[in-house]
């Protein structure tokens, strides 16, 4: 596959900043930093522009926080003229860099995702008995930039690009290591850091099965010992080849008739359990932003958009009861939310012949009176079932 070339003009083109100036503010308007920005949008990409061309664009200093859910980590939020930045990078390249990521890979890719890779997860499971689970110890933190840079140059032949990318990279870690967490470009510079461990495992170890979202990997075979034997294979490669090592607590050998955990869920040939410690999480996440809903933190849109978010997500594995026990614990806080109610109510309901039914009418409101309404007649020519024998497809004949 030949290398990306030629991409620098589109790349510092106004046309291209702006449209990655409406992305990095989707969903962010109402902060104050995107605002000031978009208020004076036109100057500000101007500028923009002119350092990239020019070579004196700087990355800003990210923002850092830490956050507890699901496990302990330091997010570094960008500034926002640094996330246009990104967004102008890696649109314009997406496709191209897309092509170099094998079909098993999943994480932060147009139409693939975290559902998409466990319903591909079940088919391995149902295909295969034995299981191979593999996580990469602080994946993002431990990430070289001299490996970052070094996939990338096998990529990207447009030197400025290249350059922008180096820029990108070096502004962020301490001592040539680490890549942010949360960021447009350390997403998808980790996915292809991560493509070459793909090429290995799928052209030289060949496992009967393989999927991968991000640093989460799983291969998949009919027989113990060749697991084992992979096992090895791939520790030595992340250590020789991209400087990483495997966490050893996360490492799991084992049938798949014990489940898989994998994205939150155990799977199994038959079914998709919410892992117990997810399901805790979520109740927690639950019960916080009904506590804010009743402190008037966020108000009841807010609320219904998080519960239905949560709703959709459970959707995809065997949660129905669980589900259940979610509304039926929420009904307090349902009574003070029109949304949640109007969600659990049928949008439309079927037209009947001779009646007319009000489309999103409350049952309650609905009347019908058969003598202003009447329904069709019934016909004439269709002979009454024969009640003495239920089982003949026709009416008994006389001898």
């Amino acid at each position: 596959m030949k290398p990306i070339d030629g991409v620098w003009d589109t790349i510092t083109s106004f046309g291209n900043l702006a449209r990655a100036a409406q992305r990095a503010a989707a969903g962010k308007r109402g902060h104050a930093a995107v605002a000031r920005f978009l208020f004076r949008v036109e100057p500000e990409l101007l500028r923009l522009q002119r350092e990239l061309q020019d070579g004196s664009y700087q990355p800003g200093v990210p923002f850092e926080f830490e956050i507890v859910d699901p496990k302990p980590r330091t997010i570094a939020a960008a500034p926002f003229r640094d996330r246009v930045v990104h967004h102008a990078l890696i649109d314009p390249l997406e496709d191209e860099l897309d092509r170099r990521l094998v079909p098993q890979c999943f994480a932060c890719r147009r139409g693939k995702g975290q559902h998409r890779a466990l319903r591909y997860a079940q088919r391995l499971v149902r295909r295969n008995g034995w299981f191979l689970k593999l996580d990469v110890a602080k994946f993002f933190p431990s990430l070289r930039h001299e490996v970052v840079l070094s996939t990338l140059a096998a990529i990207v032949a447009d030197t400025r690009a290249m350059a922008l990318c180096e820029r990108i990279v070096r502004a962020s870690g301490t001592d040539g290591c680490g890549l942010p967490i949360g960021n447009l470009t350390s997403q998808w510079f980790a996915n292809l850091a991560l493509a070459r461990l793909d090429q290995h495992v799928l052209a030289v170890l060949r496992p009967a099965g393989y999927v991968r979202y991000m640093d989460d990997f799983v291969l998949f075979a009919n027989d113990k010992e060749s697991l084992q034997a992979m096992h090895g294979a791939v520790a030595a490669f992340l250590a020789g080849e991209l400087l990483l090592r495997l966490k050893p607590t996360a490492t799991i050998l084992a049938p798949v008739t014990e489940g898989l955990p994998f994205l939150g869920f155990r799977v199994y040939r038959g079914m998709l359990r919410l892992r117990p410690q997810n399901l805790a999480r979520t109740r927690a996440r639950l019960q916080k932003r009904a506590a804010q809903l009743r402190t008037g933190a966020i108000d009841q849109q807010q609320y219904a958009d998080s519960v239905r978010a949560v709703v959709a997500h459970l959707r995809h594995g065997n949660t129905l009861a669980w589900r259940r026990t979610l509304f039926a614990t929420t009904a307090a806080s349902e009574a003070a939310d029109p949304f949640l109610r109007q969600s659990q109510q049928p949008r439309r309901q079927l037209r009947q012949p001779g009646r007319q039914c009000a489309v999103c009418q409350p049952q309650q409101e609905r009347t019908f009176d058969p003598q202003q309404q009447p329904g069709p007649a019934p016909r004439q020519d269709v002979l009454p079932p024969d009640r003495g024998d239920r089982f003949t497809a026709s009416p008994r004949r006389a001898p």
